[in-house]
């Protein structure tokens, strides 16, 4: 069973994949107008509109059980992320605790109160394209968030000049495979506002300047930015 607090985007990109591995969960949102926009979420089975200011209201939900997986703390107020991280370990020594941070400082007082995990923007960003991977690894990187063994990350690699993608095409862009990376998508330098997911279809040229997106694994990413570096 895993406990999902805060009804998000984020929290029904989770949901969405939960359902589609038959994991059992059951949500918690406290904000009334949230609460209502969960109950009209047909993918969502068990909901409950708790505070969790009482440890009673988490008890009652078995987090002390053994059969209780993981705390996602989702909610997109900080403060009862960090409150109910705070409870959640208080209560269950050995809970895998996943939160949501927006900032270097948010991490470290989420750290502090107990969270396992760390869910930050630029996850954000890659979990919006999760359910558009082949699906196994749409299941890794779930089962790594619950079990705290992800080695996987995301990171920004910006394209320099007369280097192998530049002027390149995301068609052309087999390399980015070659590592065994993933490519999310890209910012492109010339539409400041515009990030373009690779799941879109869109054949989109790099240049100069523009960022590439990429997940996998660290030493993986390392390889690739010193063979497209090279000039």
């Amino acid at each position: 069973m895993i406990i999902i607090f805060g009804y998000s985007k984020l929290a029904s990109e989770i949901i969405y994949l939960l359902n589609k591995e038959n994991y059992d969960y059951l949500l918690i949102e406290p904000n009334e107008k949230e609460y209502q926009e969960a109950l009209k979420d047909k993918n969502i089975k068990e909901i409950y509109q708790y505070e969790c200011y009482d440890d009673d209201e988490l008890i009652s939900l078995g987090i002390k059980n053994e059969n209780i997986e993981a705390l996602f703390c989702l909610h997109l107020d900080f403060n009862k992320n960090l409150f109910v991280t705070l409870s959640g370990r208080n209560l269950n020594k050995n809970l895998q605790i996943i939160s949501l941070s927006s900032n270097t400082n948010e991490t470290k007082k989420l750290k502090l109160a107990g969270a396992t995990n760390i869910i930050n923007p630029y996850d954000i960003a890659g979990m919006k394209i999760f359910r558009k991977l082949h699906k196994p690894l749409a299941v890794k990187i779930l089962d790594d968030i619950l079990y705290s063994s992800s080695d996987l990350r995301i990171q920004e690699i910006t394209i320099k000049e007369n280097t192998i993608l530049d002027g390149t095409y995301f068609k052309d862009l087999k390399i980015i495979k070659d590592y065994n990376l993933v490519l999310l998508g890209i910012k492109d330098v010339e539409i400041s506002t515009a990030f373009v997911f690779s799941s879109q279809g869109i054949n989109h040229k790099i240049d100069t300047g523009d960022t590439i997106v990429v997940l996998g694994k660290d030493e993986d990413i390392k390889r690739l930015k010193e063979t497209i570096d090279k000039v």
